[in-house]
């Protein structure tokens, strides 16, 4: 539900199987505030939290995230939550511009970002259970890439 605001994406941006233009990548980024206008006018409080979700899972802990450029604790803790897990997925899975990366490169890359695009404290909580992520990846999707 994070990434809802895709549906107002063209099929032609988001399918490309390529890396993108700066200009599609500035229409791509759209999906956060997208999202958010699609979801923050419910009264669920489910629908109210997944809203936050959508405008806040780009940011970045050293603020140079999107849309808002909003850092460190001034990012709701559901995006911050949200954006390590998203890219996580987003890097063991196949996309139409790559193939699945390697467990033991997604978990490189991911420890870069530690304390820069991600919240240290985020980070350490997501490595310590990075086994039962894994399985839980294993046991919900064909296309994991294990190493």
């Amino acid at each position: 539900m994070h990434d809802v605001g895709k549906v107002a994406t063209p099929d032609e941006i988001l399918l490309k199987p390529g890396k993108l233009t700066s200009e599609e990548f500035a229409v791509m980024k759209e999906h956060a505030k997208a999202g958010y206008e699609i979801l923050r006018g419910s009264e669920s409080p489910m629908l109210q939290l997944a809203a936050e979700i959508a405008i806040s899972h780009h940011e970045r802990f050293d603020g140079k995230g999107y849309p808002n450029g909003i850092a460190g604790n001034k990012i709701p803790l559901s995006g911050r939550l949200v954006s390590i897990v998203d890219v996580f997925d987003a890097l063991t899975s196949v996309r139409p511009y790559k193939p699945a990366w390697t467990m033991d490169a997604t978990i490189a890359e991911i420890r870069k970002g530690n304390g820069t695009q991600f919240d240290p404290e985020i980070h350490e909580l997501f490595s310590g259970a990075l086994d039962e992520i894994l399985d839980i990846k294993r046991r919900f999707q064909d296309n994991v890439a294990v190493a």
